[in-house]
């Protein structure tokens, strides 16, 4: 065998082998329809392992060779991506931007209230959320952006010897996010990532007052800047799951406050061990005066998560404990700290007090950063479904049907608007929510506690997912009303689903004429709005989804002139990912935001006088990567401030919306694709013949299969939530929601393609998905998965001969042929191929008609695309050798409540953990008793060892183990390759 430590025998030659195999078999199949390169040299390795050339621990080594180059290329792209990472540069780039803003268009000095004004707004928002896209161990995340940036965590700068002493070291490290992740261990990296961006921000605040000092001496301490908040929504978001109870959310809550409260704390301790002499004593006296006033809110806020915590002991013990810590709650709120006002007035007097402009600087970014966080680390998203709305106010109005029926629907309306006429605030406590058994009635009791108990004055978002009707946010404003909640929540739509983005602006427009939602938008002085490009992507194609999101843009821009709201802000959260599945533009940074806020949109508020704060969502461990340092965090400030800070750049005359016609049949091709795959059987049979199983659970909301004796075929692709399904294509090797559709569209007009491309800054930032995309997929990818599933390949392997044993073939034959899933594969694999195949055409076409000043996307790259085809064909080979080796699972007795037969439906889906745990019960392992000495007779019999089914399962069922988890440490390996998944 080979020496795995020689370089000319180890893993890297044996990668550069099967590279070149790889190759020769792709020159070979153009010339051969028939060949499938990817099956070939699959074929070839498992003969190789079967021949005794190979073994796995050879090709394990080569597995984790592949996911370490994948990952340390993975860094060289986000290091392109985050742009300018170095932290003194940042810092220069971030003092450029707000000397900008204390010049006007002409360059002429604006007033301090005019720089004031500019810099005290928030601008932008960053929102971390709990989405399950935790693929890597935290300690690899981290070290990500400890490459990207070339800084450790502390700052120092990484020497070249260091960083290839990393990359070797990451590239040894098990990749595996083995253990799954839960809630909390989301939450306490959540909290991490939003440390590092709170000392980014710590740093512009400090560039701002430098430069306000320099430029507006007299004034400068007066500055209050904040221009970004962060949010949270990490176990607050209710929407699909039932594992979040409400003292989870609360507690989650309460550790936001104990941290910051502690940080606030901290950062006084250390400014006051600054002081000296008798100069400083009545400083010393007040920073000594807040920090007991912190420490003091931070036993309480402890005592109180020691009680939250305990909810999953018994009911009756836990009740009481609430009782008790509420009463004190209650009895001591008058001298509780819940509002941030009483420590801004206390640091007021002490920048009043302070000896130096060091000290006056460094006081005024603790009062900047307690302006903008308030009580907690980050501003709190919490969120529900519409449905969820809707079931809470069903029997209140007599609702039997949807609220947007035609035949009831002013009737609801009438109803709802009643009770927001007649609702009087009802007064709760933490045992009316232990009591409430409807879901929104319950989370807006707990808003309404956290605002009670919690902080009183920073405000909470109520964002309801799936929004298609005006009847759903004055439900939410009638609870916002009835918990005396309204002046401090702001109510927010989901705008995601095909109706919502038809409805969108008119369900604005009537709760803008509405008196009671007009109203209460004027008391909170914004409209807030979220937008989705998951769901919508897969749905309608991300493309199109991304043009229906400006489109609404525009919309929301005239309805808000039209009916006189223009002078109140609008928040526009938009949701996506880090993936293309999810609408994340992977160019650049710049094409990230603008992407999802076009410079067209952005000038049509301009000119309307609308003020707009934008926010997006940074998901899971994928989000997270860009804040895992101080240095990955100061760059990604400084990108989002250079977007917000600058004015759009792009021409106002781009074609994209010159030609609206063209643009709109495009996307509308687009879509009828992605809705007539959506709608396929066959489409869901493709997504289920693996499902979630060849990844490891990456988050808390991880898809994870019922263990019960009948496999349940997946119905409708909607049944699937939209990480796990793009993450199933993008495993595939065909990111059908990214691209579908796309080809037919070009074919439409070819020609009028080639000039919207070569012409249109819009139209190429919004196409660049698909040709990301359409980097990320393989035809042969697919067809060699689909090829698995073919009863007769197998056959024919038995036909020609010399490929290990015929009568594992023949039972795997048999198996897929009971099965019958083939025929569903290959029906729609013949329209992801026509529509794939048109899409080439036309990208070629495009290639060769456009001028070479074209922008094109920088891509993998050929060793990326290498790479990803090779580890398709390894994992083809070890599932191959996985399925034959099932096929000596021993008959066993229909007492165990499955058939051999459901069980083979399992392993063919790959449902191997559910495999295995039922093979422990049926072929349970037994240690022999030690039954030695004198029993008064001699006993020549032996019992027969082999009955505690050892053997089955050292020789079938450990290494059908050992071989899927090989099959979903490929899976790594394909999404370091993709940045990011699902």
């Amino acid at each position: 065998m080979a020496d795995r430590d020689d370089p000319g025998t180890g893993p890297a030659a044996l990668h550069r082998d099967l590279t070149a195999l790889m190759a020769a078999r792709r020159r070979a199949g153009a010339d051969n329809p028939y060949a499938n390169p990817i099956q070939l040299v699959a074929l070839e390795i498992a003969r190789r392992l079967d021949g005794g050339t190979l073994d796995e621990g050879a090709l394990d080594a080569l597995l984790q060779h592949v996911i370490g180059n994948a990952y340390g290329e993975r860094a060289v792209r986000l290091s392109a991506y985050l742009g300018e990472t170095e932290p003194d540069a940042n810092r220069a780039t971030i003092e450029r931007l707000i000397r900008g803003l204390a010049s006007d268009a002409e360059g002429t000095k604006r007033d301090f209230a005019a720089f004031a004004a500019a810099l005290g707004r928030e601008v932008f928002g960053v929102v971390f959320t709990a989405h399950p896209t935790f693929a890597v161990p935290a300690d690899l995340m981290r070290s990500l952006a400890v490459l990207a940036c070339r800084r450790a965590r502390d700052g120092t700068a990484l020497s070249e010897a260091e960083r290839q002493r990393l990359l070797a070291a990451t590239a040894a490290a098990d990749h595996r996010m083995t253990g799954g992740l839960d809630l909390a261990g989301e939450h306490l990296l959540s909290i991490e990532a939003i440390a590092n961006l709170q000392a980014a921000l710590r740093v512009s605040y400090e560039i701002a007052l430098t430069v306000a000092a320099e430029l507006y001496p007299a004034d400068w301490t007066r500055l209050r800047p904040r221009l970004l908040t962060a949010a949270s929504w990490v176990g607050y978001d209710l929407d699909g799951r039932s594992d979040i109870k409400w003292s989870d959310s609360l507690l989650k809550r309460m550790k936001l406050q104990a941290v910051q409260l502690e940080h606030y704390r901290a950062t006084l301790r250390a400014l006051r061990l600054r002081l000296d002499g008798a100069a400083t004593v009545e400083l010393g006296h007040t920073i000594e005066l807040i920090e007991s006033r912190l420490a003091l809110a931070g036993r309480e806020v402890e005592d109180e998560i020691t009680v939250f915590q305990g909810s999953d002991g018994a009911p009756e013990h836990w009740h009481e404990s609430v009782r008790r810590i509420a009463r004190r709650m209650h009895d001591s709120r008058d001298l509780r700290l819940i509002e941030a006002m009483p420590l801004v007035g206390l640091l007021e007097r002490a920048i009043a007090l302070a000896p130096d402009d060091g000290m006056r600087r460094s006081l005024c970014v603790l009062r900047a950063e307690i302006d903008n966080f308030g009580l907690g680390m980050a501003h709190t998203h919490v969120r529900i479904n519409a449905t969820q709305v809707h079931n809470a106010i069903r029997k209140s109005i007599g609702m039997e049907t949807p609220p947007d029926d035609p035949t009831r629907r002013r009737s609801y309306l009438a109803a709802i608007n009643q009770l927001i006429d007649e609702v009087r605030p009802a007064q709760v406590n933490f045992g009316s929510i232990l009591a409430e058994k409807s879901t929104a009635k319950r989370l807006f009791m707990l808003v309404a506690q956290m605002l009670k108990y919690v902080d009183a004055t920073t405000p909470i978002r109520f964002l309801i997912a799936e929004c298609e009707t005006s009847f759903t946010l004055l439900t939410a404003l009638y609870y916002a009303r009835l918990f005396d909640v309204a002046d401090r929540v702001d109510i927010s739509p989901l705008i995601e689903t095909e109706k919502a983005f038809e409805r969108g602006a008119r369900m604005i427009d009537d709760c803008l004429q509405n008196p009671h939602y007009a109203a209460y938008l004027r008391r909170r002085g914004r409209l807030c709005i979220q937008t989705g490009f998951s769901d919508a992507g897969r749905f309608l194609g991300q493309t199109t989804a991304a043009a229906a999101v400006e489109l609404l843009r525009f919309k929301l821009a005239r309805v808000l002139q039209e009916r006189g709201f223009s002078d109140i802000e609008l928040v526009i959260f938009d949701t996506h990912g880090e993936s293309i599945g999810r609408g994340c533009h992977r160019s650049s940074f710049a094409d990230r935001l603008a992407y999802v806020a076009s410079a067209a949109s952005r000038r049509q508020f301009a000119e309307r006088g609308i003020a707009v704060k934008q926010e997006v969502s940074f998901q899971g461990g994928d989000g997270y990567v860009y804040f895992m340092t101080p240095a990955s965090a100061l760059a990604t400030l400084t990108r989002i401030l250079e977007f917000v800070l600058e004015p759009p750049g792009e021409p106002a005359d781009d074609p994209y919306y010159l030609d609206f016609d063209y643009a709109t049949e495009f996307f509308v091709t687009i879509r009828q694709f992605n809705e007539k795959v959506m709608a396929d059987a066959d489409y869901a049979a493709l997504l289920d013949v693996f499902g979630a199983n060849l990844l490891y659970p990456s988050g808390s909301r991880a898809l994870r299969r019922e263990n019960g004796a009948p496999r349940i075929d997946l119905a409708s692709p909607a049944q699937l939530r939209a990480i796990p399904h793009n993450g199933i294509l993008q495993q595939l090797g065909r990111l059908s929601n990214s691209l579908g559709g796309a080809g037919a569209a070009i074919a439409r007009d070819p020609e009028k393609f080639q000039r919207f491309y070569r012409d249109s800054p819009r139209f190429r930032r919004l196409f660049a998905m698909v040709e990301w995309a359409a980097e990320l997929s393989d035809l042969d990818v697919l067809q060699a998965y689909v090829g698995l599933f073919d009863p007769g390949l197998w056959l024919d392997q038995i036909a020609r001969g010399g490929v290990g044993d015929p009568g594992e073939r023949r039972r795997l034959s048999e198996h897929l042929e009971r099965e019958a899933i083939h025929a569903r594969l290959v029906r729609i694999f013949r329209v992801l191929q026509r529509d794939l195949l048109e899409l080439t055409a036309g990208l070629a076409a495009n290639r060769a008609a456009a001028p070479p000043a074209a922008p094109l996307i920088a891509g993998v790259g050929e060793s990326g695309r290498e790479d990803l085809r090779l580890l398709h064909a390894l994992r083809l080979a070890v599932l191959q050798r996985l399925l034959l080796l099932a096929t000596h699972i021993p008959d066993f007795s229909a007492q165990h409540n499955i058939t051999l037969e459901q069980l083979m439906a399992k392993v063919l889906h790959l449902d191997i953990e559910a495999v295995l745990r039922l093979l422990g019960t049926i072929f349970p392992k037994i240690e022999p008793l030690d039954l030695a000495g004198d029993f008064g007779e001699v006993a020549t019999y032996r019992t027969d060892d082999n009955q505690s089914y050892e053997q089955e399962h050292e020789r079938i069922f450990q290494p059908l183990a050992r071989l899927y988890d090989m099959v979903r440490r490929a899976g790594i390996g394909i999404t370091h390759i993709a940045g990011a998944m699902g």
